[in-house]
């Protein structure tokens, strides 16, 4: 199986009130947590990252994504507007969910978006933060990869995506960064240190984890969603988070 991560990152422009600085935080700590045996032992050749990218950059890295799962995490500028989610690709140009989602050409993906989906017209707001949580080394552990690729292959043909909020919210920040990024990695670092012995935790469970931390860190103003591009499908619910003998 051949698997990619696409990590983007749309902060802003540099030296303005809308700039984010931790949108940077929250894709240095998504690396991070992939490259860890927790996070499925990505390497660095599977792991590509976009931070205000052009345009064309963006587009290209989708359609040269050859593999058999593509992962996509997006920590940026988001509203709603005429109907439709969206997400800052750069200072200049945006792009909706349903065209992200129809440039994805692999049978399997999981999307993950840590964005505002407030019904505006042309703004975008999100959060800022600083670096806080850290991962074990897989060169240290054991590597969880084939763990990981194993689970896809037994998930069913789709596309997930989870929203940090519903339409109409922001997504909260605070000290520790994103709420959602971070309440997301932290939730699983606490289900690899609790006693259960469940080896996989997919993404639905770890949005399940991940929400009384952000209820009480937003104030029960951030409602997270995960949503199939078939509907009432769960039979892709894909691995967030790994847990095998052998990872201390």
């Amino acid at each position: 199986m051949i698997r990619k991560a696409l990590l983007i990152g749309a902060p802003g422009a540099i030296k303005t009130k809308n700039f984010l600085e931790g949108v940077e935080v929250d894709l240095n700590h998504f690396e991070l947590f992939l490259k860890s045996a927790i996070g499925g032992s990505w390497n660095s050749e599977e792991i590509t990252r976009l931070n205000n990218s052009s345009f064309e950059d963006f587009i290209a890295q989708f359609e040269n994504a050859k593999c058999d799962y593509l992962l996509v995490y997006f920590s940026g500028h988001g509203n709603h507007f005429l109907n439709e989610s969206n997400i800052a690709i750069n200072d200049e140009d945006v792009i909706s969910i349903p065209q992200l989602i129809e440039l994805i050409k692999t049978k399997k993906a999981l999307i993950l978006l840590d964005s505002c989906r407030e019904v505006v017209g042309e703004s975008f707001s999100n959060f800022s933060g600083t670096e806080y949580l850290s991962f074990p080394s897989s060169e240290d552990t054991c590597n969880s990869s084939d763990t990981y690729k194993q689970r896809i292959e037994n998930c069913g043909d789709g596309i997930t995506i989870a929203y940090s909020c519903s339409i109409g919210e922001r997504a909260n920040e605070n000290d520790l960064g994103g709420v959602y990024t971070y309440s997301l990695l932290k939730s699983a670092l606490d289900w690899f240190t609790s006693e259960t012995d469940e080896e996989i935790l997919g993404i639905n469970q770890a949005s399940e984890l991940s929400n009384d931390f952000i209820k009480m860190h937003s104030k029960n103003e951030q409602t997270p969603q995960v949503r199939n591009t078939i509907k009432n499908d769960k039979s892709f619910n894909f691995p967030f988070a790994i847990k095998i003998k052998g990872i201390k």
